[in-house]
């Protein structure tokens, strides 16, 4: 039995297919025939498959490591601002419990009635 296909490889075929259908083309065409309708001899459809081919999997390559480190990144974000939420609702109920509005209300009104 063949080896499973990648998500990138079932990508490919499908994609395969749907241009070999909007072309006209066979779906058991061969290299040959694929190379004549793009108007180029085999060796340069052999060339442009290793060119760009590989182009293909190295930007897709990127595009995953990118996305792992973007991941990353989000996880390590998401539990500072956990970290932070926590620590700003206990600073608002300690600042609550101790009255902190209040002091400073009074603090407030004492200052204004001495520079009167």
């Amino acid at each position: 039995m063949p080896e499973e296909l990648t998500r990138e490889e079932v990508a490919a075929l499908i994609r395969a297919r749907q241009i070999q259908k909007k072309q006209g083309l066979d779906p058991d065409a061969s290299i040959s025939d694929i190379c004549q309708v793009a108007n180029i001899s085999r060796k340069t459809g052999y060339e442009w498959l290793a060119k760009f081919g590989t182009q293909q999997q190295d930007k897709q390559h990127d595009l995953t490591d990118m996305l792992s480190t973007l991941q990353e990144e989000h996880e390590t974000l998401q539990q500072e601002h956990d970290e932070l939420a926590f620590e700003h609702k206990g600073l608002e109920l300690a600042w609550e419990i101790h009255r902190v509005d209040d002091m400073l209300e009074e603090k407030k009104s004492i200052s204004y009635m001495k520079n009167r």
